[in-house]
Order: C-alpha cells, then sequence, then structure tokens
C-alpha cells in the first residue's frame, strides 16, 4: 500500500459538505465495534470470574484427585498406598485418608439424611480447604463436653445443614446408621453416635453445604463398623489442571482393586455447562460486532456511490483497480481498528477497576461473594480483538470490490 491509498482513505473518511451523512455513519458503526467489543470482554470475564469461584469451591470440597476400592469395598492398606503413589510422582504433594457414607442426623426438632466425612483434619487440611471456609466455630474434632459434662465427639456441619436442624456451635446433635429391617432386628437397631458441633462451614456451594458433616475418622470407622480400613485416599497436586496426569500415572502404580478419578471427572457435567455457557455469551454478544460490520458495508456503499466522480477521475489517472479496492478497505479498516482498540481499552479499564477496587457489590444474602467477580484473560482479549478487526476488514470486501469495478468513463459521466 502508498501513501496516496492511505491519504485519499483518510480523506474519504473526514466529513465534508455533501458527505457529511456518510461520515456520521461511519461514526455510528465505529461505536457499535466498540460496544460490541467492550460488551464482549466484559462479559467473558465475568463469566471467568464466576468460573473461577466454582471451581474454587468445588476445590474447597473436592481434593484434586481420590483413589477409591471397586464395589465400594473398604480401603485397608491406605497408608502403604499413598506413600508408593506419592514416591512415584512428585507432583502429588500430600494425601489425606477419608471415610464417606450416608447416615441419618437428628438435632432436637429435626430429621434428616446427610452425607457424613469422616477425616484426620491435620492430614485434610492439606489436601482440601475445609479449614479455610470456616465461618462459625473452629476447624477441630477434638471431643468436646455437652451440657451434662460427658465427652462427646466433634462434628463439623455446613451452614444450609446447621439452619436446617436449627443448630449453632456448641448444640448436640446425633447421626445414626441406616439398616435394613432384617440387620436392624439383628444388632438391635442402628447405630447412634451423639455429637457436639464444634464448627460450620461455608463453601458457597449449596449441595455441599447443605447435606455434608464431618467428624474425625476413628469416631467414624466406630460408627460404620469398618476396624481400621478407610473408603478411600484424596490427594493434593501441584497444579489442579494437571490432576488427569496424576491420576494416569498413580494407575500405573495401584492397580486392581482401586480405581482414581480426579476432579474435573467428577464434575464434568458442571465444567461443560460453564464452557457451554462462555460460548453461548460470545456468540450472542458478537452479534452487536456483526450488526456493526453490516453498518460499515452500508457506510462504504454509501461513499462508494457518493465519490463515483471521484473515483472514475483517480481511475482515468492511473490509479489501479487494486488500489481503490484497496482504499475502501482501508476505510473500513481504519473505522473496525478504531472501535476494536477503544472498546477493549474502555472494557479493560472498567474491568481493572472491578477486579482491583470491587466497586460492584453483590448482595450477601443471596451470593457468598459480597462482590461481582471478573477475570481478563490474554487470550479471550486477543480473540476478541482478532475478531472485531476481521469482521470489519471482511465487511469491506463488497463495497471494495464494487468500486474497483467502476468505469472510469462512465463514473465520470456520473450525476
Amino acid at each position: 500500500m502508498n501513501r496516496l491509498e492511505w491519504l485519499i482513505a483518510w480523506r474519504y473518511l473526514g466529513a465534508q459538505r455533501k458527505s457529511l451523512f456518510v461520515s456520521l455513519i461511519g461514526i455510528f458503526s465505529m461505536l457499535g465495534v466498540s460496544i460490541g467489543v467492550f460488551s464482549l470482554i466484559v462479559a467473558l470475564s465475568a463469566v471467568n470470574g464466576f468460573e473461577k469461584e466454582v471451581t474454587a469451591q468445588m476445590i474447597g470440597k473436592d481434593a484434586h484427585f481420590e483413589m477409591l476400592a471397586y464395589h465400594g469395598d473398604p480401603v485397608e492398606n491406605y497408608d502403604s498406598i499413598a506413600s508408593k503413589v506419592m514416591k512415584h510422582d512428585s507432583d502429588v504433594l500430600a494425601s489425606a485418608p477419608f471415610i464417606i457414607y450416608k447416615v441419618g442426623i437428628s438435632s432436637k426438632k429435626v430429621n434428616d439424611g446427610i452425607v457424613l466425612y469422616g477425616i484426620d483434619p491435620a492430614r485434610s487440611a492439606k489436601v482440601v480447604n475445609l479449614s479455610e471456609n470456616m465461618t462459625y466455630g473452629k476447624y477441630s474434632l477434638d471431643s468436646l463436653q455437652d451440657a451434662m459434662g460427658n465427652k462427646r465427639p466433634a462434628v463439623i456441619l455446613g451452614v444450609g445443614l446447621a439452619n436446617r436442624l436449627r443448630v449453632l456451635v456448641g448444640d448436640r446433635i446425633v447421626i445414626q446408621t441406616f439398616q435394613s429391617a432384617e440387620d436392624a432386628v439383628s444388632s438391635g437397631g442402628p447405630k447412634m453416635l451423639p455429637c457436639i458441633v464444634s464448627g460450620i462451614f461455608e463453601t458457597g456451594m449449596y449441595e455441599y453445604d447443605a447435606n455434608l458433616a464431618y467428624i474425625g475418622i476413628p469416631e467414624a470407622q466406630k460408627l460404620l463398623g469398618l476396624g481400621d480400613a478407610v473408603s478411600g485416599l484424596q490427594f493434593r497436586v501441584k497444579d489442579q489442571w494437571k490432576a488427569d496426569v496424576s491420576v494416569d500415572r498413580a494407575g500405573e502404580v495401584v492397580g486392581y482393586p482401586y480405581y482414581f478419578i480426579d476432579w474435573k471427572t467428577k464434575n464434568i457435567t458442571l465444567l461443560k455447562w460453564m464452557n457451554y455457557e462462555k460460548f453461548i455469551v460470545a456468540a450472542i454478544i458478537c452479534l452487536i460486532i456483526l450488526v456493526a460490520a453490516f453498518n460499515i458495508i452500508s457506510s462504504l456503499i454509501m461513499v462508494v456511490t457518493d465519490k463515483t466522480r471521484e473515483i472514475g477521475i483517480l481511475r482515468s489517472m492511473g490509479l489501479s483497480k487494486k488500489s481503490v479496492m484497496r482504499v475502501f478497505m482501508l476505510m473500513g479498516s481504519f473505522i473496525g481498528i478504531a472501535g476494536t482498540v477503544l472498546g477493549g481499552s474502555i472494557g479493560l479499564i472498567l474491568c481493572y477497576i472491578q477486579q482491583t477496587y470491587h466497586l460492584i457489590k453483590l448482595p450477601g444474602d443471596v451470593y457468598v461473594l459480597p462482590y461481582f467477580p471478573v477475570l481478563v484473560d490474554l487470550k479471550d482479549v486477543v480473540m476478541v480483538f482478532i475478531l472485531g478487526i476481521a469482521l470489519c476488514v471482511l465487511s469491506t470486501l463488497l463495497p471494495a470490490w464494487k468500486a474497483s469495478r467502476l468505469d472510469p468513463v462512465g463514473a465520470i459521466r456520473h450525476e
């Protein structure tokens, strides 16, 4: 492209006596691109922010990957298995045994069914983030005294479960096993374990907060009659997004009757839904940029019509068809680049302000987060900039081609 083509394109974009209306259409087209790019960056950053928070909440309850036995069989030699896995894979940072079982729970006023976890508080704190999600009481499963002075095992409840049971820290609840009629008769009834609430946690995930309770492994083993066995092992790795690699490595060392599953596989439906949501949001907002691109087509066609005689004169003076085509492609590119840079800059600045100062608040009784989360992803920003500019450049092809095909003689005679 030579300097003459740039000068002509820039002059055609400027407001003149007869082309003021055309220039205004070009300005509105640029603003349309700006709004589309701005909306796309803000929307994708918001989706990224919520995705990050949801992922963090899932990891708060789940380990990066777990080991279980087929058919739900208990695991007895779990310490040796954990040592073998950690020795084979340097990416595994910590491990902790756990017990999981469905039980009944009751307070003075409410009976319910929940999922009970038996954990080792010290080892589990290195694998999951339960200790960081405590809102009331403390992260401890040491025995506590009830109102009668008797020592009882401690239990940690989710905030939703505690509200449903109408209990606070220090209150007494009873955990009982589910049994068939035959087992209940032979064993003298379901086993019961009175406990004292030592703490209440809140992850922000309703299903977790409303259905989970934690007690110590010895108490869970005694209640469920597991002896020295557990349900499985939980592991933490350096990079949670590469947990599937550690799963494959662990599977090579520990074979049947055990299997490993990472957190992404356990939550695959939710993760797929978040990816689809991001795609759908991006696709819908791209329509704004597409409408602006059509406006660019309209404005350039009007410029071609308005400048027909001038195009004919330029062609008769030796300007080639390719040069004419490049002139109009440059015009559309100016509009697209200016709109993309303007909208993208405003979007990035607002996202930075929200990410730093948290100006947009969320109601605390609805969301666990006190502010609207945003996370700017460099890949998304680059993709939006490329998409915005590419659509605007592509929209110039038809008007530019039309301008280049004008007959010089016929164009000069045009009124």
